[in-house]
């Protein structure tokens, strides 16, 4: 649903280096890269990954139809061609003719018919399921597959980087049936790396030794094996690079970058994401306690991003003001920006009528008191957030009860059904921004994205002019008005971007700069990344 930005090396002198220095040797063939990572594997099938080192393998062991490159554009992956027509709604794919399963067997276009079914199903509610409702995808040749979206939807391209599965392997599975098969434990891909050995301590994967995208200056990436090594925390991880025993470490904290940018072998890499968590506020008429402007952009002010950004990621972010980072392409200028105040917080619900007129702490306004349930995760950022949430309220005279659930519970029991008076959630996404199934009103209830129930005409016809033009400035023009009407009235507030810090020994060579979308763009060219060279000649 959403994503981008970009990569800043930072050396122990804390000057920012773009891109490593050109090495005097070439890129040589062998050797391995271990990484240490925090966690451990639960789902390998792309559809069924819930942790970051699931999602990790899945970016190392799979492709898709499009991707990301260094610059954040969406360019051909498995695709060696793709043509768009009748003002959007007709995409046409031809896959490439070098492209294997990892088991040998060609790409097709029924892998892709097969996985789109998937991505249908109403059970599914990743990234992607959204952006193909009501399309309908044909086999068209072997290797042509298309697309016939219900409108024109200009961002489509971005969704059109899901992972692709292999259907001669997986046909006849339903979304229910791929948790259960043993697929999901030993799954087989089209990416630059394929699974050799997985346990609760260590994922081995070995070098596809046929890969497409390094053709055709070589059939491979320069790596042998890359392993992925579990461990409790960031920081014993981060030891463990220090003391020579890891070649990378997948999340460093603040605190720890600092120090490890004191020794002179380690590297760390800082990866700005459009990754964000928001708090949203039911406006559904039966939620009286939010139907004034003026609560909403109280609660906006009184909310402390900052020292909730430095609390739940140790400030690895940046304070947000809507969907998309001041950075990106899609910003508005002409936005709202709720700086925070407690004063003015408490300004704005007296001038309103909102008064703690029986000294109970909380504020009302004829029967009405400004009380209200937040739910959430139980991930620990989620609960630092909300914790600090509720007492930034408390203190302008809004009393809120924080609910934590499990990520299943949550989504099954307070998303599904709508039932929560505010939802404080992270969102992750597709590459191109797309604040249609956030806020337009045909996406209300299940499995829409409109947490809020915000529902206007204008908004409504600004979304789908926005989404039937592939123009990047004409849907900026037309998002700009969405942006300014989503910081007034408030149905949303943004909390922060979170923003991924990485750290590698110097010795590996081969990562260039690039825009990514989530942590596990850190991998977008590991098939260059070396770790053995050959002198230059």
């Amino acid at each position: 649903m959403v994503a981008l930005i970009g990569l800043l090396a930072l050396t122990s002198a804390g000057a920012v280096v773009a891109e490593r220095d050109q090495p005097a040797t070439l890129p040589g063939f062998g050797g391995s890269y271990v990484e240490g990572v925090v966690g451990t594997v639960s789902h390998l099938n792309p559809l069924l990954a819930e942790t970051d080192v699931d999602r990790d393998v899945v970016r190392l062991v799979f492709t898709g139809l499009t991707r990301s490159d260094r610059n954040g554009e969406i360019v051909p992956d498995l695709a060696a061609s793709v043509r768009v027509e009748d003002e959007g709604r007709l995409w046409t794919f031809e896959l490439r003719d070098d492209a294997r399963w990892h088991d040998g067997a060609p790409v097709v276009a029924d892998d892709v018919v097969y996985t789109v079914g998937l991505l249908q199903d109403e059970r599914y509610t990743g990234a992607y399921a959204e952006a193909f409702r009501g399309v309908v995808v044909e086999r068209v040749a072997t290797r042509v597959v298309r697309f016939t979206l219900p409108g024109a939807y200009g961002p489509f391209g971005g969704s059109t980087t899901f992972p692709l599965l292999p259907s001669h392997r997986l046909k006849g599975r339903t979304l229910g049936d791929l948790g259960l098969d043993p697929f999901d434990r030993m799954p087989i891909g089209t990416g630059p790396f394929k699974l050799s050995f997985v346990d609760e301590r260590e994922v081995t994967l070995l070098a596809n030794l046929d890969f497409y995208r390094t053709r055709p200056e070589r059939t491979r990436p320069y790596l042998d094996r890359l392993v992925l090594r579990s461990y409790r925390d960031a920081s014993e991880a981060l030891m463990a690079l220090a003391n020579g025993e890891l070649d990378g470490v997948s999340t460093v904290s603040s605190a720890d970058a600092e120090r490890a940018r004191a020794l002179p072998t380690i590297a760390i890499y800082s990866y700005p994401t459009n990754d964000y968590v928001a708090l949203f506020l039911d406006l559904r008429p039966a939620k009286t306690v939010f139907r004034e402007r003026a609560v909403r952009q109280a609660i906006a002010t009184a909310i402390d991003r900052g020292r909730i950004l430095d609390l739940a990621v140790d400030g690895r972010g940046r304070v947000a003001d809507t969907f998309v980072p001041r950075t990106s392409w899609a910003y508005s200028d002409g936005i709202v920006r709720y700086e925070h105040s407690l004063e003015q917080a408490r300004d704005l619900l007296e001038r309103a009528g909102w008064l703690d007129l029986d000294g109970d702490g909380a504020r009302e306004k004829g029967d009405v008191a400004l009380r209200f349930t937040i739910d959430s995760s139980d991930e620990p950022a989620r609960a630092s957030a909300g914790a600090r949430i509720v007492e930034d309220l408390k203190q302008v005279g809004i009393w809120t009860e924080l609910r934590l659930h499990p990520f299943g519970e949550l989504v099954e029991q307070v998303i599904r059904t709508r039932d929560f008076d505010a939802l404080l959630v992270g969102i992750s996404s597709t590459p191109e921004p797309d604040p249609y199934s956030f806020f337009h009103s045909s996406q209300t209830t299940d499995p829409g994205f409109n947490f809020s129930g915000y529902s206007t005409l204008t908004m409504d016809r600004a979304l789908e002019a926005a989404r039937r033009t592939a123009d990047r400035d004409e849907r900026k023009r037309l998002w700009a008005p969405v942006m300014q009407t989503i910081s007034t009235e408030v149905p949303a507030v943004y909390i922060y971007f979170a923003d991924h810090l990485y750290a590698q020994h110097r010795s590996v060579k081969g990562a260039k700069v690039a825009s990514i979308v989530e942590p596990t763009g850190r991998f977008w060219d590991v098939e260059d990344w070396y770790v053995k060279s050959a002198p230059r000649r």
